[in-house]
């Protein structure tokens, strides 16, 4: 069992519960109930393989391993499911064939004659938009002498108006359409995404990688080492997730962060 292996290498590195309480801020409460695999005692199960993670890691040891002998423990069916999804992740999309710039040279002679007629309309537009130009220029010149200076006042009178009543429209607030969650990875970190409900992703990010995750409704990310995730919402800075060494999770919708209380209640609807 996970929980007599990390009580088994903790003793044998000649630390109490308490050590471990203090170097991952796991309550000590929580250390004996996995040490004796009462794990109905956790808050939930994204928080018991945090403080699987953690307590490992901070074993020096494989806290990957340690993890996948929890859940083939106790969730044998979905860490072979977890397996093939995981994997679908890190695939990459092949590289996309160009297609040729053009087949025969009668496409080619084709392509640039049309070019050339393009060139040759734009070239009259532009002409005569000179001409017209220059007429109302010299129209405006010659006519101007015998123009009444109410005529000015008037356009300027207007202008004014026009302005102020289009700086006295309310600008609709621009509402965000769904919900888009940036983390910067500060330090290594086991982290699990779900958006509307789904897991999109679960596993461990390397320390100076960025990934981002959006949802229509609802985006929740739990973080086991929180100190090391730097969040956006929308693209705006939150700052950190958390202490170092600590499993939170975050719920977000378009308006904003959810308190955790309400997080856990949506998720039970769910």
């Amino acid at each position: 069992m996970i929980g007599d292996t990390l009580r088994a290498e903790r003793e044998k590195q000649n630390l109490t519960i308490k050590d471990i309480e203090k170097g991952t801020s796991i309550r000590s409460l929580y250390i004996d109930c996995i040490e004796k695999g009462e794990y109905q005692q956790l808050p939930g199960e994204v928080y018991t393989k945090g403080f699987i993670r953690n307590y490992a890691n901070f074993l020096k040891l494989d806290a990957d391993a340690a993890v996948k002998q929890y859940m083939d423990e106790n969730h044998p069916a979905a860490a072979v499911a977890a397996e093939p999804e995981e994997n679908s992740t890190m695939r990459e999309e092949p590289p996309k064939k160009k297609a040729a710039a053009f087949s025969t040279g009668n496409d080619f002679r084709q392509r640039v004659e049309t070019s050339h007629k393009r060139q040759n309309k734009l070239l009259l537009v532009l002409i005569a938009l000179i001409v017209a130009g220059g007429a109302v220029y010299l129209f405006a010149s010659e006519g101007g002498s015998g123009v009444s200076d109410k005529k000015p006042a008037q356009t300027a009178a207007q202008s004014s108006g026009a302005s102020s009543s289009a700086s006295a429209k309310p600008v609709p607030e621009k509402k965000n359409d769904g919900v888009e969650v940036t983390a910067v990875f500060t330090d290594r970190c086991w982290t699990e995404v779900k958006a509307d409900g789904k897991t999109v992703f679960e596993g461990t990010v390397e320390k100076g990688k960025t990934e981002s995750w959006k949802g229509r409704e609802k985006v929740v990310i739990t973080a086991g080492n929180a100190g090391a995730v730097e969040l956006k919402l929308n693209g705006k800075e939150l700052g950190k997730a958390g202490k170092t060494g600590q499993v939170v999770e975050k719920t977000y919708t378009p308006d904003g962060e959810v308190s955790a209380d309400q997080g856990r209640k949506d998720s039970k609807k769910s």
